[in-house]
């Protein structure tokens, strides 16, 4: 799931774009998303400010003003921009008419760059944010589609083995049920004695990762290792935000995986569940798992500071390493 948008912008005086840097900020929240902005100052005997560039999949809209300090022209950055970031949209801007700053895209060359007013930035900007989340959310609409083409053929498999054992065994099912319950029976035997080589032999790391070990399951034991913890975690809220954890995550996405979408008077919903689906209930959806996203990483963080206090160097390398497996695996959604 992709919840941060990436703005990197290149401006001389950070200070006037303050209103218009918080207004696009407080836009792409309320679509629910973590606006996250870095200012490359542009000022006379400063750094190049095309080096050391972030990867493209880590920008999603770079922000361009037109005079900038130090002799550059942003007419001209934005052509080197272009030559490095061959897809992401460019706002170029500044207080002369869009005209004016067309022609000097023009003049360079390049596409992809949409022109405003500065007086204009934060409403146009934020025009060009939800005309690209739209497509992120295209996106996300086909995996919904096959999530919820999964769950018909589930319920289909489950239907034609009840039409099979009243065929098959129209007078007694006592047969086709004791067949069915050794072969789960069987399997549960056989995961268990798996499960319990892998406790005898010290195997956390398996077992932490086993299918068997369920959301709910990991949930609980880590509230519970953590309530051992509560005297040294001074941020109570971080324990209070995983009481949430189970119907604000793992309930909807196990709703979203399993249950068939369905038509309440003219509503579309999942079946069972009385909230409609519409882009209101997903915006706050995103909200909601963009804040248990952020509580994770504060308790990383807090988890990692204690590993340090121990004199535990290698526990504390673990826990870092996570957060950037987290970073990482965040990088690849965005990618994709």
């Amino acid at each position: 799931m992709q919840l941060a948008y990436r703005i990197l912008w290149f401006e001389d005086q950070p200070n006037n774009v303050r209103f218009s840097n918080e207004n696009i900020c407080e836009g792409i929240r309320e679509l629910g998303f973590e606006p996250l902005v870095t200012i490359r100052e542009v000022v006379t005997g400063g750094p190049d400010p095309m080096a050391g560039l972030p990867p493209e999949r880590d920008v999603d809209l770079v922000l361009m003003d037109w005079k900038l300090g130090g002799g550059y022209d942003g007419a001209q950055l934005a052509r080197r921009i272009r030559l490095i970031f061959s897809d992401t949209d460019i706002v170029f801007y500044s207080s002369e008419a869009p005209n004016t700053l067309r022609r000097l895209i023009f003049n360079q060359d390049i596409d992809g760059v949409f022109c405003c007013r500065r007086d204009d930035l934060s409403t146009r900007t934020l025009d060009i944010i939800r005309a690209q989340l739209r497509k992120i959310l295209d996106l996300n609409h086909m995996r919904g589609i096959v999530m919820a083409a999964t769950s018909d053929l589930d319920h289909a498999m489950i239907e034609c083995l009840e039409v099979v054992h009243k065929v098959v065994y129209p007078h007694d099912a006592a047969d086709f049920a004791n067949m069915i319950s050794a072969q789960i029976a069987g399997g549960l035997r056989k995961k268990a004695s798996e499960i319990e080589g892998l406790g005898r032999n010290g195997r956390i790391e398996k077992l932490i990762r086993d299918p068997g070990f369920g959301a709910a399951m990991r949930l609980g034991a880590l509230r519970d290792e953590l309530e051992k913890l509560a005297d040294r975690i001074t941020k109570s809220h971080l324990l209070e935000k995983l009481g949430a954890y189970a119907s604000e995550v793992i309930t909807p996405r196990n709703d979203f995986a399993h249950k068939r979408a369905v038509v309440v008077g003219d509503q579309l919903t999942l079946e069972g569940r009385e909230e409609p689906f519409n882009q209101e209930s997903m915006i706050a959806l995103r909200l909601r798992l963009l804040a248990h996203s952020e509580n994770l990483r504060d308790l990383l963080s807090l988890l990692q500071e204690m590993a340090t206090a121990a004199g535990e160097p290698g526990l504390a390398g673990q826990v870092a390493a996570v957060q950037r497996a987290v970073e990482r695996a965040e990088k690849i959604t965005k990618s994709n």
